[in-house]
């Protein structure tokens, strides 16, 4: 009888370190699907909204898989971390055999729902699995570089998202994705290289940066999102679109400092906690679709 429950036990030990490994606290992520699908105005497509549906789980399945490849792949790296060396598989909770069969029927699962949803949604699915594999390969090493790859994961969800529901791709998207995400990066490695006594030991490219320099960027990358989404209010959509620009810019800016003051750039969840960060993000989200639907023009008709 012993025996039964140390067998339960340890089945029961093993699948919570498989949902801890396949990360469900960041599947928000895959909300990033969701920006073409909103900004195509396709919000009340039936066809759209199952499609996207079927998009978001299908990257969900498959990042699941990518994350156990890359803790896998960074196990040593992942037990000098101060905070990475409780991850199942870096500290013994999972086993590397179960973690690769794991990852490998959520491959599967991934490519079928992506299937279903086109051979060009595949192509996208493919070229983001190659570019984490080529992240945790070598890229990851190339300073500069490391971040751009992160932010280039973004704007392929972002794509997919697109490419799901057969719709325009927006070079605004593109741009504006790229650069939040390549900001979040670079607030990443800054918010790394404050919290542990020896960065390089849990991540070597941080024996590459200097706080002085990812502040920097940071605030280039910022000032250039913030332009880019201006000018995509200006000319990449009506009028009214412009009145989004104070709670854009708040957003960005409470991050800057959120990220200075209270160290919250190492995991963008964080942000959700922020109170003025969530109400303002809300409130943003009101007006676009408010204004991407036309309810300001239908106000005023009623108005007339």
């Amino acid at each position: 009888m012993a025996e039964v429950y140390a067998d339960r036990s340890r089945v029961v030990v093993a699948v919570s370190g498989l949902i801890k490994e396949i990360r469900p606290w960041q599947w928000y992520k895959q909300s990033i699907l969701l920006l073409g699908f909103v900004f195509s105005e396709s919000l009340f497509d039936p066809v759209a909204v199952t499609n996207v549906s079927l998009g978001v789980v299908a990257f969900c399945a498959i990042t699941g898989a990518t994350y156990i490849g890359n803790d896998i792949a960074d196990i040593e790296e992942d037990r000098n971390h101060p905070r990475k060396k409780h991850r199942p598989i870096a500290s013994g909770q999972v086993s590397i055999p179960v973690a690769v069969m794991f990852g490998a029927l959520l491959f599967v699962g991934g490519l079928a729902l992506s299937w279903y949803l086109g051979p060009l949604f595949v192509l996208i699915v493919l070229a983001y699995l190659a570019q984490n594999a080529f992240y945790s390969v070598f890229l990851k090493q190339i300073v500069i570089v490391d971040a751009m790859v992160i932010a280039i994961g973004f704007v392929l969800r972002a794509v997919a998202g697109v490419v799901a529901i057969d719709v325009y791709l927006s070079p605004w998207l593109v741009v504006c994705t790229f650069l939040g995400a390549l900001l979040l990066a670079f607030g990443k490695r800054r918010h790394e290289m404050i919290v542990s006594d020896d960065p390089s030991s849990s991540r070597s490219i941080l024996a590459e940066y200097t706080e002085e320099i990812l502040d920097q960027f940071l605030v280039v990358v910022l000032a250039a999102l913030l332009v880019s989404y201006s000018l995509y209010t200006v000319f990449g959509s009506g009028p009214w679109m412009m009145s989004t620009l104070p709670f854009a810019f708040f957003a960005a800016f409470r991050y800057h400092y959120l990220a200075y003051t209270r160290d919250l750039g190492g995991d963008p969840k964080f942000l959700f906690a922020d109170r003025p960060f969530f109400i303002n993000l809300v409130v943003w989200g009101v007006l676009v679709v408010g204004v991407l639907y036309e309810v300001p023009l239908y106000l005023l008709g009623a108005i007339a």
